[in-house]
């Protein structure tokens, strides 16, 4: 929801100015990424403290009901944003590949694991690095229609805003 909030950047009634959307592409981008890399710092975290058994399933579910939250609204932000006629075919890609990291978060978060280390073992799977590989070459996709573009924007795509 935090992304989703830093996307709008105003009231319903504002209409976006000259240049907002590269801003809100930025922030969404920005806010995405510190959001996901605080819920692995966290899930860490909880783990370390979580003695075993029912507490360890818990920190992992909420873990992963909290990454599919977090990717469905990155995707709702992303289709928010209006990009240039010239950037809609890239960030059309940008937004599948986010998509494709919720549907693996999903089938995860909506199996019948018996506990967290299947969940846990689910989550190192190539298919979540590969989703994660595909978002980071989409979001440098972007970013360099972005560049073409003429804006000087600066997006998130390994991970580590600039």
């Amino acid at each position: 929801m935090l992304v989703l909030a830093a996307a709008c950047g105003g009231g319903a009634d504002a209409d976006p100015a000259p240049g907002d959307y590269f801003t809100q592409l930025q922030r969404v981008s920005e806010t995405a990424h510190i959001q996901e890399r605080g819920l692995r710092r966290d899930l860490q975290s909880r783990l370390e403290d979580a003695p075993g058994g029912e507490d360890r399933m818990a920190v992992v579910t909420v873990f992963v009901d909290q990454s599919a939250r977090l990717y469905q609204d990155v995707v709702d932000a992303l289709r928010q944003l209006e990009p240039p006629q010239e950037l809609a075919a890239s960030q059309r890609a940008y937004i599948n590949a986010w998509r494709g990291q919720l549907r693996l978060m999903r089938t995860v978060r909506d199996a019948p694991f018996p506990g967290p280390a299947q969940i846990l073992e689910q989550l190192t799977l190539d298919a979540f690095s590969d989703a994660e590989a595909e978002t980071n070459a989409r979001c440098e996709d972007l970013q360099d229609a972005v560049a073409a573009n003429g804006s000087d924007v600066d997006l998130v795509c390994d991970g580590r805003p600039s």
